[in-house]
């Protein structure tokens, strides 16, 4: 049965929230907490907020590029009282790409949970519950010029453009993984089908450094892809061809909604992380000469996103990564 056609399709340039509210729980990835939390419909210009129900006072943090704090292998954010929530890039992605404007979020934790290490369950849930457009214009922040952040030979720019794409690559010399490259076009169709269900990764010899770290204490072969050299230690191998790039991009499309609305431009980007996607943001705001914003039209692929999930989703194990 195909659970899509549950979704109102809407006029995409208006802000949109939830119909209803949907519930989740796991583990968090790293600190190894249990954890469930609520995601919710939302007022207008709400944006994107996270509330920790564990704490009383002050437990609010709204999504935006200056409430992202230091962190390492996730992102951060934490509000003026110091009260934070992590690991928020895959539920970030999954808002980004089905155009969620405002969303409560209520977490009785201070990590989300791994879930499968994808976006894959935040995007099956939102579609079953539905989505709800609300009586305000969508606001998009447009590149105007060049914008560039290095570090090493790492780097993310963007040139002006009428819509987001992204241009990823990665290397890991002596792995599975090697070199890979991806071209990304943003909607919720290629999103759906090309980037949710791909995982976080890392590789065995990193694991116990993090673990050490007290890093990675919730992760295992159902919330991540392990890697041992020329070994995928996963049973089933890859779900996607390309997974360990597409999860890069994943990872890009949660990072830049911290800009708080859609980021419009054309992206090249070679070894993106966390901290660099977070800079990145940062260098875009850093100069208004850099972008505009403004309520534009998107194209609208909605007559294709009706028919991508399926409640019977499966997809076929790939082990070939070039």
């Amino acid at each position: 049965m195909n659970f899509v056609n549950r979704i109102v399709i809407n006029n995409k340039s208006n802000q949109n929230t939830l119909k209803s509210k949907i519930l989740f729980s796991g583990v968090g990835v790293h600190n190894g907490r249990a954890v469930t939390l609520s995601v919710e419909p939302a007022d207008i210009d709400t944006g994107i907020i996270f509330e920790r129900t564990d704490i009383i006072k002050n437990n609010k943090i709204k999504a935006v590029i200056d409430n992202v704090v230091n962190s390492s292998l996730c992102t951060k954010i934490a509000n003026h009282k110091g009260v934070s929530v992590s690991t928020i890039e895959h539920i970030m992605a999954a808002f980004n790409a089905l155009d969620l404007d405002n969303v409560l979020v209520k977490i009785n934790a201070p990590e989300l949970p791994a879930l499968d290490g994808s976006s894959n369950e935040y995007i099956k849930k939102i579609t079953k519950a539905g989505i709800k457009t609300q009586d305000k214009k969508r606001k998009f922040l447009k590149i105007t010029k060049k914008v560039e952040v290095k570090d090493g030979n790492r780097f993310i720019s963007i040139l002006p453009s009428n819509e987001l794409s992204i241009n990823v690559s990665i290397d890991y010399p002596n792995t599975i993984i090697g070199y890979s490259e991806y071209f990304y076009r943003h909607s919720k169709e290629n999103f759906i089908r090309n980037l949710s269900m791909a995982r976080t990764y890392t590789l065995s010899e990193d694991v116990e450094k993090m673990r050490t770290a007290g890093l990675a204490i919730g992760g295992n072969l159902n919330n991540a892809i392990v890697v041992d050299k020329y070994e995928i230690l996963n049973p089933d191998g890859l779900r996607l061809d390309k997974e360990f790039v597409k999860h890069k991009a994943l990872d890009c499309i949660g990072d830049f909604y911290l800009l708080g609305m859609p980021l419009v431009g054309k992206i090249s980007c070679f070894a993106p992380g966390h901290n660099l996607n977070q800079k990145f943001v940062r260098e875009i705001l850093k100069y208004r000469g850099n972008y505009k914003i403004e309520s534009i039209d998107i194209e609208n692929n909605n007559d294709k996103f009706l028919n991508l999930i399926k409640d019977e989703n499966s997809s076929q194990n790939i082990t070939n990564v070039a």
